[in-house]
């Protein structure tokens, strides 16, 4: 007797064409072999690409794709989870109208003890069948994250990545080491190598300098480190850094006006030029940056309007008219005016893990 007799496929279709368990080893062979090429590193940019541009369209055309409301159990105004305070489980779905795929994604970490963890989930979108379950224990969107911000920065700074000597990281986890291998691999020139580490204390600042220089991927170990310290204490904080990434869990602003040296329309703007990319705000009330800061910026841009004012670092209403997205700066690009600070928000797109989990099933 069976229990699903009233449906004899489902058994049929269970046994004969299961799902492709792709274990991390697996994964992480795939992203490294990506890495290790300019046109790898390309393809990772031009996926980030596309996820930016399918947003945009989605907003302007009803139907192009769909992002489904993402849902992120354990923080405000949901109840902690056992992990820790910080802990959060983010779920995000995605797919493209007429597309080959839909992919569902569960990303868990910032725990007191728990790590990073997560898998995704490839389905067809002809037989809604489940294909492919990557077992990445989120590293699938530590490198997606990193990719679509690296990519964002290397859009929005143009040719003048070529000008930039020192980068500014602000935190010290995983995200920064992944931040900075991106921006190494395609975005800075070979001659920049310099960076600034803000963290919450000097010696989580220096524990993660030491995990860069001892790590056993070379790249990481090319980078030269100075601690970030506060012009009232008689350092530079980051005034002689052109481009700035943000990657913390705060809800307070970690960057102000004070930190940076502010380029103002008395300069020149193709010699003086700031851009900041901020990844941490992610979900309502977390923010990283000062109003007064994004207020001295001329050129405002987020990846998706609606969620950056929902849970991305422009939730003021202040912002709201000044904001484009990046997808409709690479679908129309133009002459415009000379910017001299622009400042990229980052909340994270379902589109831009649609588009990693296509290439990397692809590179498998």
């Amino acid at each position: 007797m069976s229990l699903t007799s009233y449906d004899t496929s489902l058994a049929q279709k269970a046994s004969s064409n299961p799902p492709k368990l792709i274990p991390f080893s697996t994964i992480e062979c795939a992203l490294s072999s990506l890495l290790s090429t300019p046109e790898g590193v390309s393809a990772m940019f031009a996926s980030q690409q596309k996820a930016f541009e399918q947003s945009t369209l989605a907003s302007k055309e009803s139907g192009i794709s769909s992002m489904l409301p993402i849902q992120t159990a354990g923080q405000p105004p949901q109840p902690s989870m056992r992990a820790g305070s910080g802990a959060q489980v983010c779920i995000k779905s995605g797919y493209t109208k007429n597309g080959e795929k839909m992919v569902s994604k569960v990303a868990a970490g910032g725990g007191d003890d728990s790590g990073n963890t997560g898998v995704v989930f490839v389905f067809d979108q002809r037989s809604l069948r489940l294909e492919t379950i990557l077992c990445d224990e989120g590293l699938l969107t530590e490198v997606r994250t990193a990719a679509a911000c690296a990519y964002a920065s290397r859009v929005l700074l143009g040719s003048r990545t070529q000008e930039i000597t020192k980068v500014g990281i602000v935190g010290g986890g995983v995200q920064a080491c992944w931040q900075l291998r991106l921006l190494g691999a395609g975005v800075l020139p070979a001659s920049c190598r310099s960076v600034v580490v803000k963290t919450r204390s000097k010696k989580s600042a220096e524990e993660f300098m030491e995990r860069m220089k001892s790590s056993s991927y070379a790249p990481d170990r090319e980078w030269k480190f100075e601690h970030f310290e506060s012009v009232e204490d008689g350092g530079e904080a980051f005034h002689k850094c052109q481009l700035i990434h943000t990657l913390t869990p705060s809800r307070q602003p970690v960057v102000s006006a004070g930190d940076v040296c502010i380029p103002s329309h008395s300069h020149d703007p193709d010699t003086a030029f700031l851009h900041i990319t901020a990844v941490g705000a992610d979900s309502p009330g977390k923010c990283e940056l000062d109003p007064d800061l994004m207020r001295e910026a001329n050129k405002l841009v987020c990846d998706s309007i609606p969620q950056s004012k929902e849970r991305g670092e422009f939730q003021s209403n202040e912002f709201g008219e000044e904001l484009s997205e990046l997808g409709s700066i690479t679908i129309s690009p133009h002459e415009s005016n000379k910017t001299y600070f622009t400042i990229f928000d980052s909340s994270g797109l379902a589109l831009q893990d649609v588009e990693m989990a296509n290439l990397v099933s692809h590179n498998l």
